[in-house]
């Protein structure tokens, strides 16, 4: 789910903003309800995972990075998972939850700010947590309760632990499946890295307000094709 819409209230619908945007920019789901190609396209299946900066805010359906990387391939199928406002936790449940589902070739994650955490309400719902309320943590008088003790107990280091712990998850889960991941960990704070890093000067949107637009996507997405040519993931 987004703030605005339940994943399965936005399955095959079209919508003219995203509530969180400008409102110009049109935002088309799968049969899934994420943006992107059905997953029954045939081809090679990128699936990117991320927060706004992978969902793509303020940029029409073609224009965000995933899709523009993916018709760079004469086969390439863009299925994107973003979601705005969500966590490191949000990425790693979704991929476990999707990667049997579509069967992708390659796996883009782009982590988000460690801060954005996942948390189970008493009723069994998954609210997500940043630093700043939002959703529930802002409107429910319980969310509004629950945020000032999570804001209370949350520290930098545990929020690293938590993001290293979904990054080495997800890196072990793809490696079960013979999957490719890279990842860009712009938005991590961290030094750490391995093989399959790649942030391709993406530091100047770490800004929690901005977000690229779509020439910026485009440099973006052919720094990160020339990335994936080089480690031989993409054949010429």
């Amino acid at each position: 789910a987004n703030y605005k819409w339940l994943l399965k209230e936005r399955k095959n619908k079209e919508f003219l903003g995203n509530g969180s945007d400008k409102g110009d920019c049109y935002y088309t789901f799968n049969e899934l309800g994420f943006r992107g190609d059905s997953p029954k396209k045939k081809g090679t299946k990128i699936m990117s995972v991320g927060c706004s900066h992978t969902e793509g805010i303020d940029v029409h359906n073609h224009q965000t990075w995933s899709h523009i990387l993916s018709r760079m391939l004469s086969d390439g199928v863009d299925f994107n998972l973003g979601m705005s406002g969500r966590s490191n936790d949000y990425i790693s449940r979704t991929i476990l939850t999707f990667v049997e589902k579509v069967n992708p070739n390659l796996v883009i994650v782009m982590y988000t700010y460690p801060s954005r955490r996942e948390y189970y309400t008493n009723e069994g719902g998954i609210e997500p947590f940043a630093i700043n309320p939002w959703g529930y943590y802002k409107e429910h008088p319980n969310g509004i309760k629950e945020f000032q003790m999570l804001k209370n107990l949350s520290n930098e280091e545990d929020d690293y632990i938590n993001w290293y712990k979904n990054h080495l998850l997800i890196t072990y889960y793809l490696k079960s499946k013979n999957i490719p991941v890279v990842w860009n960990g712009t938005f991590i704070g961290t030094d750490y890295t391995d093989e399959n890093r790649f942030d391709g000067d993406y530091k100047k949107y770490s800004d929690l307000n901005e977000h690229a637009n779509k020439s910026e996507n485009q440099i973006y997405a052919k720094k990160l094709y020339k990335h994936l040519e080089k480690i031989g993931i993409i054949k010429n």
